[in-house]
């Protein structure tokens, strides 16, 4: 009960956002809203035939509604998926508590892989991502356990699911295999004939011997830079060198054949992927191994690390010495991944020089491993205060009305609040009947409380998944093929208007994947630019500010902006603002307040700001 409730106090609910408002268009197309077929995201194409999610969504959404569909499928996939975790952990340590402790720390430390922190697994919003990865990470158990059928079975589910997050799954499962048996190498067979394939024009296979010309690739660079292994920073590229080494140390200290070839395999496999993106992506601007993102392998690395770093840790610090002050030095690494603050070069090197140094002179006064011992817990105390406090800081004055339980709620999640929480439950838990029932009734509070606060939707978001009988008010006013501009919005366009989406940053992401979009996104994105940079600027001088009333004011543009944009020859034909403008709206709109101040939307023609009168 604990674990679940760490999991819903790191991973809160927000409702739609990030790629979840990009899948659930995809499930709208196919089923009530067809005329999103000409929004700039789809009309170039998408990637949405390459996965059967919108098949499996579409009964779901009409039988559960939005709302029960997402909160269900994210808490049984993450059921799902932390099961799989513990699996693994009890195979890796079927003796004591450490797995359960690596269960803590996969429920705590940031999910977030590759750069950019801007993908992580077990996300709270459903994505194919949501299926793909209890189903990859039940294939790893099915391989340690020989059973190659069910292994191929779940793989192939996968795939059909989420193709580029499957594919490193299917390298380190003939990785592993070929550890046991050089019979598997039959599998390279498959390089020449994807050159084949690529030769002969089958897509999306052509992409291997093609380039980005040199506009798409300024788009791509723009706008997808997370693909791009030359743009993360070297706290980004450092973490994945953490997480690497602590797969190699874990393979280096565990007796078991069957986990040193897999942890191998998962850390050749990160390390070239890497290693391939930079060259055919950040070098010969390679349209397929681009598109692929083979970087996103790291998934799977980030993952096992995270789950094994308790052990790890354990085993480090029971050979005593400046063993004990490396176990520390790399829980520091860590948490400075959890945080993103930044120092990820400081971390990694205080990590590498202590385990050198432990290597080199193993006999060492515990008096000098106590004082760089407590240096270290210095460090990873007041790293954890600083992330709690600006963290939780931040969000109580973007929040007032709902500041105290979000904030206990995100101070609960933090790793090191969770560890210690855990430490006492496990203690208690070692004292007879009574502290096993105070540690029973400790469990079922956490949970209580974690579910109690998990919901953090802001109030526009929790209106789209409130299911309703009644059309919104809008709809009445805009003809079905009409373009609706939106500031910083796609999804309620999408869903409650049921109309295309002129401009939003998101309908930028798959322009990866299809020059198409990316020759439609750019002119529009040139339009808005203005507008995109005061609202930057805006949230800066509110964060700076603490001000609340400043931040969500910023969602309004500049009147005069609006007014250039409508008199544009593509101009949109209709404006949802959070703002009143001189001339009288067509229609207002009020969601109700839970979470934010009371909001009002006003619906706006663009024929109406084409005067200068409406200046």
């Amino acid at each position: 009960m604990a674990i679940i409730a760490f999991m819903w106090f790191s991973r809160p609910y927000e409702g739609l956002r990030h790629d979840g408002v990009l899948y659930l268009g995809q499930v709208l197309l196919h089923s009530r809203v067809p005329v999103l077929s000409q929004d700039t995201f789809f009309a170039g194409g998408s990637q949405d035939s390459y996965s059967i999610y919108s098949d499996l969504m579409v009964p779901l959404y009409r039988q559960w509604g939005l709302l029960a569909t997402h909160v269900g499928v994210i808490c049984i996939a993450w059921l799902a998926t932390l099961t799989a975790v513990l699996t693994l952990l009890r195979r890796f340590e079927p003796r004591g508590t450490l797995p359960l402790w690596g269960a803590v720390a996969f429920a705590t430390l940031s999910p977030m892989y590759g750069g950019a922190n801007v993908i992580g697994y077990t996300e709270p919003f459903v994505t194919a991502r949501t299926f793909a990865e209890p189903l990859l990470l039940w294939s790893v158990v099915a391989l340690l356990n020989g059973r190659k059928a069910l292994t191929a079975v779940l793989l192939a589910g996968g795939a059909l699911l989420h193709p580029l997050l499957t594919l490193p799954l299917m390298a380190v499962a003939w990785g592993y295999l070929m550890q046991s048996d050089r019979r598997w190498a039959w599998l390279l067979v498959a390089v020449p004939l994807a050159f084949a394939a690529a030769a002969a024009g089958v897509a999306p296979l052509d992409g291997l011997l093609k380039a980005y010309d040199a506009y798409w690739w300024s788009m791509v660079e723009t706008y997808n830079h997370m693909v791009l292994v030359s743009d993360w920073t070297a706290s980004e590229q450092l973490r994945i060198a953490v997480d690497v080494a602590i797969l190699l140390a874990c393979r280096r200290l565990h007796t078991s054949l069957a986990w040193q070839r897999l942890l191998l395999a998962i850390a050749v496999t990160v390390v070239a992927s890497v290693i391939l993106t930079g060259i055919g992506t950040d070098l010969l601007h390679n349209v397929l191994i681009t598109q692929l993102q083979l970087w996103r392998a790291h998934w799977i690395g980030h993952l096992l690390a995270v789950g094994l770093a308790p052990w790890l840790f354990a085993q480090l610090w029971r050979r005593g010495g400046l063993w004990q002050t490396s176990a520390m030095a790399m829980a520091l690494a860590l948490l400075n991944g959890h945080t993103n603050q930044g120092h990820g070069v400081a971390t990694a090197a205080l990590w590498a020089l202590v385990s050198l140094a432990a290597w080199r002179a193993p006999n060492v006064s515990k008096a000098a491993v106590r004082l760089s011992v407590g240096s270290i817990f210095a460090l990873v105390l007041g790293l954890s205060f600083v992330h709690i406090f600006t963290y939780v800081q931040q969000w109580s004055w973007i929040y007032p009305q709902t500041a105290w339980p979000d904030g206990t709620a995100r101070i609960a999640g933090s790793p090191l609040v969770a560890l210690a929480v855990f430490a006492l439950l496990a203690a208690a838990g070692k004292r007879g009947p009574l502290g096993q029932t105070a540690a029973l009734g400790l469990g079922t509070l956490l949970l209580a409380t974690a579910a109690f606060t998990w919901d953090q939707r802001p109030d526009l978001s929790r209106a789209v998944e409130t299911d309703t009988a009644t059309p919104h008010p809008f709809k009445a006013y805009i003809p079905a093929n009409a373009q609706v501009y939106w500031p910083n919005e796609l999804i309620p366009v999408w869903s409650l208007l049921e109309r295309t989406s002129h401009f939003a940053t998101q309908q930028g992401a798959g322009l990866l994947f299809n020059r198409g979009t990316a020759l439609m996104f750019g002119p529009r994105r040139a339009m808005y630019q203005r507008i995109k940079s005061e609202h930057e600027m805006c949230r800066t001088g509110s964060v700076l500010m603490h001000s609340s009333t400043n931040w969500f004011a910023c969602e309004m543009p500049d009147a005069s902006r609006l007014i250039d944009v409508c008199k544009a020859s593509d101009a949109p034909d209709f404006l949802v603002l959070p703002g009143s403008l001189p001339v009288a709206p067509l229609a207002r709109w009020q969601p109700p307040a839970y979470r934010n101040a009371p909001q009002t939307y006003h619906l706006y023609a663009c024929s109406q700001l084409k005067s200068d009168g409406a200046r």
